[in-house]
């Protein structure tokens, strides 16, 4: 089983014609627009990829993954399920990777008895507009995007973050890593969560006193810009060196992230990741639902400048499925249409769950992916 998928320009293109014709992609429709009806994609297509999230049981989730097509499964690793999983994925040739998300507060505290976590902070008018999104109980919570691009102004995402900012965060990811790297078998390391709560940047003492320092040493830059920059910069810094520091502690491990929460100023910021597999979101999960013509956008961004800045990551689009109101199997293949014509070959899921015990998803995903 191969992570990464090389190919050239010139097949790639050469598919997208192939798809365009075959499929009758409309790369132009817009955002609302009913899907056209999807055919099965041509038998010369490029090998698939797919990478599910989700939870679930190993025995329920990894056979009937395996028979979908489904090449890599995150998994939450308490070590019972992680070593079952494991061993199923060995027996159905699916590699398992184990999380490590930048929400798991309750970890820190179980670990770190009596040191209270350090904690993202946010302005108090961003602070208030989480009691509304909480008493909020109509279907979609009135558009909110659970930590995508946001449709209103005042979203920001209801699960707390940890601050990188401090070192000390550092540290207990690290010793995370040399937990879930000690199980035998395990392929790798999945990154989730790892962004701000607000979108944009931290607010807490340390990183503000941080972020003035960097405004210092970039004297050509405004303040807000300056933020921005240092924003982003600090969050590269820190994925990159815990990804550092999982291939030091197993050189043969791979990583694979999903760029989530959102980073409003880029949100396809993710090549910028030293990662195997770099997941960001062409297709998220929730109305209204994105154009074919952004999908195809993103996700042709997302293949083109996968190693603009390394030449390890191969960059994967990444759908939603499976989260309130669900989309019909015909949405659903209308996407995958959409970033395939971008020429993404790496795809990731979330909610994987869904989509194994749904049938109409599962036979969806299942004429695109099983041609092990």
């Amino acid at each position: 089983m191969t992570l990464s998928i090389v190919i050239s320009k010139q097949l790639i293109a050469k598919w997208c014609v192939t798809l365009v014709v075959v499929l009758g992609l409309s790369c132009a429709s817009l955002a609302g627009d009913e899907p056209a009806q999807s055919t099965p994609l041509a038998t010369t297509r490029p090998k698939l990829s797919l990478t599910g999230w989700g939870d679930g049981k190993p025995d329920e989730i990894i056979p009937v993954a395996a028979q979908v097509g489904v090449d890599r499964v995150v998994v939450d690793c308490d070590p019972t399920i992680a070593a079952r999983s494991i061993d199923l994925g060995k027996k159905h040739h699916v590699d398992i990777f184990a999380v490590v998300a930048l929400n798991d507060v309750k970890r820190w505290k179980a670990t770190r008895p009596g040191v209270a976590p350090p904690m993202q902070v946010m302005t108090e008018q961003q602070e208030a507009a989480v009691a509304p999104i909480l008493a909020d109980k109509t279907p979609g919570k009135s558009n909110y995007q659970f930590g995508g691009e946001p449709v209103r102004d005042s979203e920001v995402l209801l699960s707390p973050l940890l601050c990188f900012h401090d070192e000390r965060v550092l540290a207990f990811f690290q010793e995370r890593v040399d937990q879930l790297l000690s199980i035998p078998g395990l392929r790798g390391i999945a990154l989730d969560y790892f962004g701000y709560r607000n979108y944009r940047c931290c607010h807490c003492p340390l990183s503000t006193q941080l972020a003035a320092t960097y405004a210092k040493q970039h004297p050509e830059l405004t303040e807000p810009q300056a933020l921005e920059r240092f924003s982003l910069d600090s969050l590269v810094e820190f994925n990159n060196k815990l990804i550092a520091h999982v291939r030091k502690t197993k050189p043969d491990a791979q990583v694979l992230t999903h760029i989530y929460p959102v980073f409003l100023p880029e949100p396809l910021y993710g090549n910028r990741l030293d990662v195997d597999e770099c997941g960001q979101t062409a297709a998220w999960f929730f109305e209204p639902y994105w154009s074919n013509q952004k999908i195809t956008e993103y996700s042709r961004i997302i293949t083109t400048k996968q190693n603009q800045y390394f030449p390890r990551p191969v960059g994967a689009a990444l759908i939603g499925c499976g989260l309130p109101p669900n989309k019909n199997p015909e949405r659903i293949a209308a996407e995958l249409d959409a970033i395939f014509a971008g020429g993404c070959t790496h795809v990731q899921v979330c909610d994987l769950s869904y989509v194994l015990r749904d049938q109409p998803t599962r036979e969806v995903f299942t004429r695109y992916f099983s041609n092990r």
